[in-house]
């Protein structure tokens, strides 16, 4: 702030010092109460943060073994025990982080919300890393025809996913609204890939990057995009 500000708000604390405000009467005081008060109802707390972990590790456990049932398992008895070990457990680790992040963001003011969203965003850096180690590029002729039923179970089991974690997370009071989207549709999409990587026995490295991964990616943007869309509306319609 420039000298001459420093200078005006002197100014005024000078004047308010100098000419102190009369009370006010007792009547106009209960008007303000009134008006403080009316709208005002009791809310009820959130439950523990263990709970909220608990119901959205359940969500996506849900969601993988309906994945199983629904679409099969050839991917899993396709990958050896390494692949599955460096696919699965990443892919574990980045939801479990992403879960606790959420769960964090549900209550105003709480530590190691957004520490815990960009530990997650390294670890899944770190799985397409290991994916591009452990699996091979195949030129495929039909690459894209084999891609798109793909993208398409794995959006179709991210898509419930993401309604399910929803239901409670509309508990929480998170200040970064923008941040949980994206945190939200990142946990959404690691089910929906996750149900791909047991579902899917193609190990061409190119379609599980083009057609796996990105369903994840997908969902992070559509969860942030969603997110920002409605907190602007939210704010210009108090």
């Amino acid at each position: 702030m420039t000298k001459d500000g420093m200078d005006q708000f002197r100014e005024i604390d000078q004047l308010l010092d100098a000419r102190p405000l009369p009370p006010l009467p007792a009547d106009r005081l209960k008007q303000i109460e009134a008006a403080v008060i009316t709208g005002l109802k009791p809310v009820r707390g959130l439950a523990s943060p263990g709970l909220y972990f608990a119901a959205l590790a359940g969500i996506f456990v849900a969601v993988c073994m309906a994945g199983c049932y629904v679409v099969g398992w050839n991917g899993w008895l396709a990958l050896n025990e390494l692949q599955k070990f460096a696919v699965f457990l990443p892919l574990t680790a980045t939801a479990g982080l992403l879960a606790f992040s959420l769960v964090r963001q549900m209550s105003p003011a709480s530590r190691h919300a957004r520490s815990s969203a960009f530990v997650a965003s390294a670890v899944f850096i770190l799985l397409l890393l290991i994916v591009t180690m452990i699996f091979h590029p195949v030129q495929e002729s039909e690459f894209v025809r084999n891609g798109v039923p793909c993208f398409r179970i794995g959006m179709a089991f991210a898509v419930p996913a993401a309604v399910l974690s929803a239901l409670p997370l509309l508990r929480g009071a998170g200040l970064s609204p923008l941040l949980t989207g994206a945190a939200a549709g990142g946990l959404a999409g690691l089910a929906g890939l996750t149900v791909l990587e047991i579902q899917c026995p193609n190990l061409n490295v190119y379609h599980i990057v083009t057609w796996h991964v990105s369903v994840t990616v997908v969902c992070v943007f559509l969860g942030f995009i969603f997110s920002g869309v409605t907190f602007r509306r939210s704010a210009s319609n108090p």
